[in-house]
């Protein structure tokens, strides 16, 4: 009865590969590797289509489970059974081998060494069989690797790579053994088959190459993303006067971050333009800060309804989700200002927020915080260049062309109707026409409140009374 090498424990299995013997050869150990390669998809097939992550993963799941049954039903079986064919087969040639050196009557050691031949062609034929599922094996972990679960691709590397090592294995046991025998139609066809599996083997280390240097740059840009971040973290963080300027710059250096990485960033769906970027929740986490939206956070000491809170003891970050939209994305933008720069707060409450409010009884951190939302959150850049696609001028002036454009008869009825510069300002932030042509408003496409976009268009002297 023959032993099943793949039933012995691992440690005793290796002992046998590595004690100089013939059983099991180089073919089982080909086939061990393809074996090996079999495991790891299906750790990756697993990761994958697990319950909390194969919402990412949509567009591969029902391949990923072909693959899996293919492996499970097909491949993974006939390794099995090729691991202990190749180690049985090859036995029955040494055994040839062995009674025809110890043979002394010539015709008979002769006769020994045709069946040695003979038994030697199945084993020759049984790698290419092995190199065959294994290019099958490769296929499968370059698509494993380009759509599986991208956080487990050394699993997937590591298949393919032992797929590959099977081809490679299998192709120098081919060749070794056909120089045992003479040209002939056998030899005409191994060779055939050996020359279609290099020709995989090829395109397949080729495409190999590829993901690990696709890797290689994943790990570069990784590493300076995350370079960046730390600076921006520390910028200012704690610093004891920090001018509007700084706090300006700030801003804008997160944006060119968040808009450079934001495949990284946002991994699946990642932003088209530069308004999906303007997601403060996402620098809160990168900032290694917990985020939550809840219901509500109780009341301050005059009663208010508190809008967000932050809690740098513990890195958590929260906001009220009770307020509209507008008010939700200035807290959170505030919170991570705080977050951004004062060191000294613990844990600290706001009330709502949907605009700066420059109060001399304000703390400074608290304008400071004010001022870093409404710079992320209506970036210089961008605020200008869709003020200049929607007005078709860099400032807005109070003069007869704008006011008819406005849809008012004179410039007296406008003037009438905003009074003053914030006046004006409120209206362009919120109006949704300019000479007949439709848009969403400046607030909308900021996801500000009017008043907040007001200010910061006041702030940006995009809006004037007068030419003064």
């Amino acid at each position: 009865m023959q032993e099943k090498l793949l039933q012995l424990p691992t440690e005793q299995l290796l002992e046998k590969i590595g004690a100089g013997n013939h059983k099991p050869g180089s073919g089982s150990a080909a086939a061990l590797n393809a074996i090996l390669s079999c495991k790891l998809l299906l750790t990756v097939i697993e990761l994958t289509l697990d319950e909390k992550r194969r919402i990412n993963y949509q567009e591969c799941l029902e391949e990923c489970k072909r693959i899996k049954i293919d492996i499970n039903t097909r491949i993974g079986p006939e390794l099995e059974d090729l691991f202990q064919k190749d180690s049985d087969q090859f036995d029955r040639a040494i055994t040839r081998r062995r009674e025809r050196d110890e043979e002394t009557n010539q015709k008979r050691k002769n006769q020994l060494a045709l069946e040695a031949r003979q038994e030697l062609m199945p084993s020759t034929e049984l790698p290419l069989k092995i190199a065959n599922l294994s290019i099958e094996l490769a296929n499968y972990s370059l698509y494993i690797f380009d759509h599986a679960f991208r956080s487990a691709r050394g699993d997937s590397g590591v298949a393919l790579s032992s797929a590959l090592s099977s081809i490679t294995g299998c192709i120098a046991i081919v060749s070794l053994n056909l120089q045992s025998f003479a040209k002939n139609d056998w030899t005409g066809k191994i060779k055939a088959q050996r020359a279609s599996i290099r020709k995989e083997y090829k395109w397949l280390t080729k495409e190999s190459i590829k993901r690990l240097n696709t890797l290689d740059k994943e790990a570069d840009r990784k590493n300076e993303f995350m370079a960046e971040i730390l600076q921006i973290r520390k910028s200012l963080h704690g610093k004891t006067y920090i001018t509007y300027s700084e706090i300006e710059n700030m801003a804008r250096t997160i944006q060119i971050c968040m808009w450079n990485y934001r495949d990284l960033i946002w991994k699946k769906e990642t932003p088209s333009n530069p308004f999906e970027i303007l997601d403060s929740k996402k620098i809160i986490q990168l900032l290694h800060y917990a985020f939550n939206e809840v219901d509500t956070l109780g009341v301050n000491e005059l009663n208010e309804e508190i809008a967000g809170i932050i809690d740098n003891k513990n890195n958590v970050i929260s906001i009220s989700s009770m307020y509209p939209i507008e008010i939700r994305n200035f807290t959170t933008a505030h919170e991570l200002g705080h977050a951004l720069m004062h060191n000294k707060l613990i844990i600290h409450r706001d009330k709502p927020l949907d605009k700066p409010d420059s109060s001399s009884s304000r703390p400074v951190e608290e304008k400071q915080a004010d001022k870093f939302a409404a710079c992320f959150l209506m970036p210089v850049r961008l605020l200008r260049k869709v003020f200049r696609e929607l007005y078709q001028t860099d400032q807005l002036l109070i003069n007869e062309e704008t006011s008819f454009a406005l849809g008012y008869s004179s410039v007296s009825q406008l003037v009438d109707k905003v009074r003053d510069r914030r006046g004006f300002a409120r209206l362009i932030a919120r109006t949704t026409f300019y000479a007949s042509n439709p848009f969403h408003s400046l607030s909308e496409r900021f996801n500000v409140s009017v008043e907040a976009m007001a200010i910061r268009l006041e702030e940006l002297d995009l809006v004037k009374m007068d030419n003064r």
